[in-house]
Formats: C-alpha cells, structure tokens, sequence
C-alpha cells in the first residue's frame, strides 16, 4: 500500500475570470520534513506549470495579459519566496525556496495569502465533507458563488 508512506499530496486549480480549466491532485515526489516544507514542494513543482498556463492564453489573445496569482495559505512560504532567507535543512530545499524567489523576483508571478478556509485548491487534496464538499463541487462545476467558510 502507498497509503502511508509519509508523502504529501498538492491541489492545484487554475482559473481564468472565475471558470475552472485546471484540475490536480498529485502526490508529492520527495518526503517533506515539515508542513512548510511540503506547501514549498507544492509550490515550486507547479511554478513551471503556471507559467505555461500564462504564456498559452498570453499567445491565445495575442497580447500580454495580467500576471499570474498563485494562492498559498502559509505565510512562512510567502516569506521565503518573497524574502528569501530561513533554515533550509538540505540543498533541494535551498534550491525551491531560491527558485521560487526568483520567479517572483523576476515578476513571472505573483505570490497572494489566502487563508486556509477560503482555499478552494484544498478540495483537490483534501477530504471535504458536507457543505464545504457541496461549495467545492459547485465551484469546479462553474457555479457562480460567494466561497464562505461554512463547514470547514
């Protein structure tokens, strides 16, 4: 069984003007030491993806659009790639945080707190029940509505 071998799983959805056109759930490849270590792996292993992402609809339209937002719900990621910095244990883990400070550095993306309950990727990872699941389930299903914290 994979059930139990210590490896987080990462939600990712991307959106433009509030429709869903990209869904993920992925279980990490590496065994984070922390939880800020494991939103940092999320984060850095779908950087490229976003980027893709922006420059395909940049292309579709013919113009340059609007950067990117990536939302994170740990502010101790935030920091480190924004800021930089930290008690990195280990090379790959210097190696994502400087990766990750350049790409915001360099403007590619930008980086937004959302707080946990309003984080609508956590359905792709996580187990929702009740009302949270039902918000969850309207919103991929391109529903209009106020996200809440109902549930969660």
């Amino acid at each position: 069984l994979h059930f139990f071998d210590s490896k987080s799983h990462t939600g990712v959805i991307i959106t433009i003007g509030g429709v869903v056109i990209y869904i993920s759930s992925r279980k990490q490849k590496c065994i984070a030491k922390s939880p800020t270590e494991a939103e940092l792996v999320g984060l850095t292993d779908n950087l490229g993806l976003v980027e893709l992402f922006h420059e395909f609809i940049s292309f579709l339209f013919g113009e340059q659009i609007p950067l990117p937002i990536i939302y994170q719900d740990s502010t101790s990621v935030i920091s480190l790639v924004t800021r930089g910095g930290g008690v990195t244990r280990t090379k790959h883990m210097r190696a994502r945080v400087n990766l990750g400070k350049e790409c915001f550095d360099e403007k590619r993306a930008l980086v937004k707190y959302c707080h946990t309950k309003l984080m609508r990727a956590d359905g792709a990872s996580k187990v929702l029940e009740g009302s949270a699941f039902e918000q969850f389930a309207k919103f991929v299903q391109g529903h209009p509505m106020a996200w809440t914290t109902a549930g969660r």
